[in-house]
C-alpha cells in the first residue's frame, strides 16, 4: 500500500510540474521595436574600481566594489578540515585542467605530477589551520592558500602572510 501511494505523490508532482512548465507553451507576441543606442563619452579613463554598462537608452558607469569575507574562528577550522579531506581531488583537477591547456601528454604527467605536489600542499595547509585555528595568525583568519577550496577556480597560490589582497 505504501509503494503505490509514494507512487501517486510522485506522479502527482511529476504532472504539476509538467504543467507549469508548459504553461507559457503558445504563440509568442512579436517583439516590440528596440529604441535606437544613444552614445554618451565617458572619461577616457576610468577609474580602476568602475565598470561602463551600456544599454540601448544611455551609458552608465557602475562602481565595483570588492567586498572581502570576514572570517571567523569556525571557519578556519572548517576549511582545514576541507582541504584535508578534498586534498585527493587536486589529482584529477591538475590532469584535465593541463589536458586542455597544453595537450594529453603534458596533462597526463605534468598534471600528475602538480596534482600530487598540490595534494600534499592541501594537507598541510589545511592540519595548519586545524591546529592553529583558534589563533587569528594570518590576520583575521584569512586563508592561507588561494583557492580556499579545492573546487575553486585559479589554482592554488600561497599569499605571503603580510600581503593584502
Amino acid at each position: 500500500m505504501k509503494k503505490w501511494v509514494l507512487v501517486v505523490v510522485v506522479m502527482t508532482a511529476v504532472a504539476f510540474t509538467m504543467t507549469q512548465a508548459f504553461a507559457d507553451v503558445g504563440p509568442t507576441p512579436p517583439p516590440a521595436p528596440a529604441p535606437a543606442p544613444t552614445v554618451v563619452q565617458a572619461p577616457s579613463t576610468p577609474p580602476a574600481s568602475t565598470k561602463q554598462v551600456t544599454s540601448y537608452s544611455s551609458v552608465s558607469t557602475v562602481t565595483v566594489e570588492k567586498t572581502q569575507k570576514e572570517y571567523q574562528v569556525g571557519d578556519k577550522f572548517l576549511r582545514g578540515l576541507a582541504n584535508i579531506l578534498t586534498s585527493p581531488l587536486e589529482v584529477p583537477i591538475n590532469v584535465q585542467n593541463m589536458t586542455e591547456e597544453q595537450g594529453v601528454l603534458v596533462g597526463w604527467t605534468g598534471g600528475m605530477a602538480k596534482g600530487i605536489g598540490m595534494t600534499a600542499l592541501r594537507i598541510i595547509v589545511g592540519a595548519y589551520e586545524v591546529i592553529t585555528f583558534p589563533i587569528p595568525i594570518p590576520a583575521d583568519y584569512k586563508p592561507v592558500i588561494e583557492p580556499e577550496y579545492v573546487w575553486q577556480t585559479p589554482g592554488p597560490k600561497i599569499t605571503p602572510q603580510g600581503s593584502a589582497r
